[in-house]
């Protein structure tokens, strides 16, 4: 854009912000796997899903301190009429977090943030912007005018090595439906082909019916994500079978990077729920993520099914919000509100028609519900 590059000044050696440079983009994954706190989020692949599915414009931010890179930020612009908005991420990209990649030793929350606001507001024009992670301290983003909103998930820890001591920390009634599953015959298998979205858009938008929604998404954000974290090396995306080797029963989109196990989507059948096969194939992805030297396993959410595996409350995550005039903050939680009710109204009238025409008046099953962010994701 021809933009040179933002610099705070201070007592220590001056920071300055500009947008990646090509030959930086094309190594990308390698700038933000520097830092501890990346996660697949952060990586090229997901910033292109996120695009090749109408969320905005990807934005690539290097901050450079003595010559060197100490923290990357990919986020992308959105025009909402005359509004600019920055999202890393925003609401409903069901995207775990995001925020900056960034070596804390070396650079502070307040230095980010202090550089990257006014090239948001001055060179991009953005009126609201929104980022959301663990590591952002707290008292410098309310310092700098956000709003912090807590994004609880459940997450297990896992021993890459010493799987006995994992299943040990599941509860007794996952490791027996997990036996029983595999007594019944069920064959959990990983997929490669892009067959496996048709299915498992399918019973994603069961399971939405089922809780009294209707999914927010369409089938293609599935598939961009399927494509594009496949060919990164960073999808594990399973399906579990009954004995005739036909019929799916149950499905999930899991992400692996570093050392984190990830869920994205997870669904099952109604039908079929009896199987409960939705805990055969989470540990059969927990198996093959510990080989690959995983040792966290990040649910993605709340729920009481996912204790089932030994996951615990994790609160330290947090997204942070911030615009420009207050009546805009007030626009997007009303929005946020009503987007929500509309679902809530759109899957009453969907689970209410299905139940008419089936004759069938049962409560829907919440083990096993799709894999999403909190409400305030």
């Amino acid at each position: 854009m021809g933009w040179g590059p933002v610099t705070v000044t201070g007592a220590t050696p001056s920071l300055s912000l500009r947008e990646a440079s090509a030959g930086e983009l094309e190594r990308w994954d390698d700038l933000v796997g520097r830092f501890q706190n990346h996660r697949v989020v952060h990586r090229r692949a997901w910033i292109e899903f996120l695009e090749a599915t109408g969320d905005g414009s990807p934005l690539y931010l290097v901050f450079e301190r003595a010559g060197e890179v100490v923290a990357c930020q990919p986020g992308l612009l959105v025009r909402l009429g005359p509004l600019r908005l920055y999202g890393s991420p925003l609401p409903g990209w069901q995207t775990v977090s995001m925020g900056p990649a960034f070596d804390p030793a070396r650079v502070t929350t307040r230095e980010l943030v202090a550089a990257l606001l006014p090239f948001l507001e001055r060179r991009h024009g953005v009126h609201h912007a929104e980022l959301m992670g663990y590591d952002l301290d707290p008292e410098a983003m309310i310092a700098l005018g956000f709003r912090g909103e807590m994004v609880p998930t459940y997450r297990t820890r896992m021993h890459p090595g010493d799987e006995a001591t994992t299943l040990k920390g599941l509860k007794d009634s996952a490791r027996r439906n997990i036996k029983r599953a595999l007594k019944l015959g069920l064959d959990v298998r990983f997929e490669d082909d892009e067959r496996f979205v048709d299915e498992h858009y399918e019973q994603v938008r069961e399971v939405y019916v089922r809780g009294g929604n209707t999914l927010p998404f369409g089938k293609r954000r599935i598939l961009e994500c399927f494509r594009r974290l496949r060919a990164a090396g960073n999808l594990l995306a399973a399906s579990v079978y009954l004995p005739d080797g036909r019929t799916s029963v149950a499905s999930g989109m899991f992400t692996v990077e570093a050392n984190e196990l990830l869920l994205w989507t997870w669904a099952h059948r109604t039908a079929h729920r009896w199987y409960r096969p939705t805990e055969l194939m989470t540990w059969t992805v927990m198996q093959r993520a510990m080989a690959a030297g995983c040792d966290t396993f990040d649910f993605m959410g709340i729920g009481e099914f996912k204790t089932k595996f030994g996951a615990r409350l994790d609160d330290r995550k947090y997204r942070w919000v911030r615009s420009r005039y207050h009546w805009l903050t007030q626009l997007r939680d009303w929005a946020q509100k009503g987007f929500y009710w509309q679902q809530r109204l759109r899957g009453r009238l969907v689970r209410l028609t299905a139940a008419r025409g089936n004759g069938d008046h049962e409560e829907a099953t919440v083990s096993g519900t799709a894999g999403r962010e909190g409400e305030a994701s």
